[in-house]
């Protein structure tokens, strides 16, 4: 395929990112942690890079999760995470995946692509490679290619497969675990074999497309070189708060003054100073770990938001955590000083530092409003028709509520047949709630058909036809008759309202007499009921 040239950066985070990272090329951030690095477009080229060198001489562990494309055999090429020392570095693009030609330099590339000038195997592959080199065999060649995905030769399958890349530095070996499986092991001394003997690198991921494309994205999940807990020093009979994230599950230990060892967000109150490991397993249940050492020193700063509670909406909930000598942050920079009053729901943190002897205390409380019924009986104004019943339902989440005619009546479920307003409430501890309603019953069956029509002819009341105001479904029949019984005008299913379909005072194309006529008509109305009417018209000549 034919390849363009593009630039090799990189970036390294533990937290969620924000706009220091850099974008280069087609790249383009979609959420906190997420990187779409190619489009499917041909001959995109898109990477992501911190400008911060991290040093070999200590481990690192890194989980990521990788998005390759949807198209296979029509997809390409690939992604490579790297390890270089000069974050301008110039790769090539399509087949050398961002890193060809980039020396000194480590790269685990996932390349999607056969090229057979390559030596590429048939299947989407993975290999440690070094110095630029994107062709298997050689020297350059530190371990692979052997196939990405160990149950499956295709890893552009249109959804994120996870990543994780270790560096054992007192070990000097580097291992590649994807989906779950680990799937290369590299050992040797390449600060000094390869980067000769600096240690400080950058790492990030390229990516690129050529005559075929995909969409290509890494999402960043965890990254050891950013410790996401701090050391702190915590006043004697106090807490502070440990948070993690990125993980499955979670295990700390030890357990004694956890608040609950097998949440990422606890609350640690231990008597003596200790240093607490949380071990963070990822999706295919592998740990990562981090530590963090809590020293007890100082003079009492206790801090307590008391338990996680409810409110009513309109309420407020005060804090009070005044102590000596002492800053307080809070997690909403809203509120400052040690007395606060809140009503918004939400999670509220506070960190009481205490200013001459320097140890803190913290705690969190998260508020939720309680439940306020909702009481809704329908339309303000609701007409039904004479006979109808209204059902009037107390709902599930109500408790029962009374309703107000005069006499208060708790019901569950009721049903009104009399005109009136109708008022229900429910005494909540938030307050009363009510709802009413005002309901009328009407006739639903009215039709009207004149007492008299002129069929001369002149434009004006030619017709005799049944009219409505909306109560009529259908006219069923429609029959006349004259005084000795017979029978002048018939007409089934007749919507009402249309004046032409109507008797034009005619009988077999002959004006009929003058005089009194006598009609029979069935109908079906809005309620649902066949009725018939009957009635007479005169034809007034």
């Amino acid at each position: 395929m034919p390849r363009f040239l593009s630039i090799f950066v990189f970036l390294f985070l533990s937290t969620p990112l924000s706009g220091q990272y850099f974008l280069n090329g087609s790249a383009t951030q979609t959420n906190d942690s997420c990187f779409q690095l190619t489009s499917e477009v041909m001959f995109d080229v898109g990477s992501i890079w911190y400008p911060e060198k991290v040093d070999l001489r200590n481990s690192f562990d890194l989980v990521m999760d990788m998005f390759f494309g949807c198209a296979d055999g029509m997809g390409a090429d690939g992604i490579v995470f790297g390890l270089q020392p000069v974050s301008a570095s110039i790769g090539q693009a399509g087949e050398g995946l961002g890193i060809g030609g980039v020396s000194p330099a480590v790269a685990v590339e996932f390349d999607t692509y056969q090229n057979g000038n390559r030596a590429d195997p048939s299947f989407d592959h993975v290999a440690i490679m070094s110095n630029g080199s994107v062709t298997h065999g050689g020297t350059n060649n530190l371990a692979g290619p052997v196939q990405a995905d160990p149950n499956n030769p295709n890893i552009e399958t249109c959804r994120f497969l996870p990543l994780r890349v270790t560096w054992d530095a007192p070990n000097q070996t580097l291992k590649v675990y994807f989906n779950c499986s680990l799937r290369l092991e590299y050992t040797g001394d390449i600060v000094n074999d390869i980067f000769g003997g600096d240690p400080f690198v950058f790492y990030g991921f390229a990516s690129a497309t050529g005559g075929l494309f995909n969409r290509q994205e890494v999402c960043f999940r965890f990254n050891s070189f950013l410790r996401q807990l701090e050391d702190v020093t915590m006043c004697p009979g106090s807490q502070v708060l440990l948070d993690v994230f990125g993980g499955a599950r979670y295990e700390w230990t030890p357990t004694e003054g956890i608040s609950d060892p097998t949440a990422p967000n606890v609350k640690a109150s231990p008597d003596t100073t200790t240093v607490y490991t949380v071990k963070i397993f990822d999706d295919c249940d592998i740990p990562i770990y981090d530590t963090v050492r809590i020293t007890v020193a100082g003079d009492s700063a206790f801090v307590d938001l008391g338990a996680d509670t409810t409110i009513c909406p309109q309420d407020f909930l005060s804090f009070d955590v005044t102590t000596p000598t002492a800053i307080y942050e809070w997690s909403d920079p809203a509120l400052n000083g040690p007395v606060v009053s809140v009503s918004d729901i939400g999670v509220y943190e506070v960190t009481v530092t205490r200013q001459d002897i320097i140890c803190e205390a913290s705690d969190r409380v998260t508020i939720d409003h309680l439940p306020t019924p909702d009481i809704d009986l329908g339309p303000p104004d609701t007409s039904l028709c004479l006979g109808d019943l209204l059902l009037l339902r107390r709902g599930n989440d109500v408790g029962q509520p009374i309703l107000d005619v005069g006499d208060g009546i708790p019901f569950d479920t009721i049903y009104i047949s009399r005109p009136g307003r109708y008022r229900a409430y429910v005494d909540d501890p938030c307050g009363l709630i009510f709802d009413q309603i005002d309901v009328d019953f009407v006739n639903c069956q009215k039709v009207f058909l004149p007492n008299a029509f002129t069929p001369n002819g002149d434009g004006i009341n030619d017709h005799f036809f049944p009219q409505d105001g909306g109560d009529v479904e259908i006219v069923h029949l429609l029959m006349i008759f004259d005084r000795w019984g017979e029978q002048v005008f018939s007409a089934v299913d007749l919507p009402t309202n249309t004046a032409n379909l109507g008797w034009d005072g005619r009988l077999n194309g002959q004006p009929v007499n003058p005089g009194n006529y006598a009609w029979y008509l069935e109908a079906t109305f809005r309620n649902g009921v066949r009725d018939s009417r009957r009635g007479s018209v005169v034809v007034v000549r």
